[in-house]
């Protein structure tokens, strides 16, 4: 009989997704609700719920493993990339307001219309 429970409660356990796991052990460990109002409200055993807590709560640490000198060189390569990129959209920036400015002046000189007028044709 005691391993008939134990083969039932190991299914139960499996048959939640990772996601509500981390969910109700993010939900414990911010104090909305505590191992025993879980247990009561979803039906599980404490233990369970303490061992989804000791595996997916955020309290853990985490450890990226060192960058690699390929890595730091993509990183750097990226770096530059972007870089280069925000320049170049200062230069469009730049040029957009040139032919503003540029367009203003040649329809206050000659005075005729550039600028397409919005609104309906009439």
């Amino acid at each position: 009989m005691e391993e008939v429970k134990k083969e039932e409660l190991k299914e139960l356990k499996d048959q939640y997704p990772i996601s509500f796991k981390r969910w109700l052990a993010r939900e414990i460990e911010s104090d909305k609700i505590s191992v025993k109002e879980a247990a009561v409200r979803f039906g599980f055993d404490p233990r369970t719920i303490n061992d989804w807590f000791n595996r997916y709560s955020l309290g853990k640490e985490l450890s990226l493993a060192a960058m690699t000198p390929q890595e730091k060189q993509e990183k750097a390569a990226l770096e530059r990339r972007v870089k280069e990129l925000e320049k170049a959209l200062e230069m469009a920036k730049l040029k957009n307001v040139a032919i503003e400015t540029m367009i203003d002046i040649a329809e206050e000189q000659l005075k005729i219309s550039i600028r397409k007028k919005s609104g309906p044709k009439q």
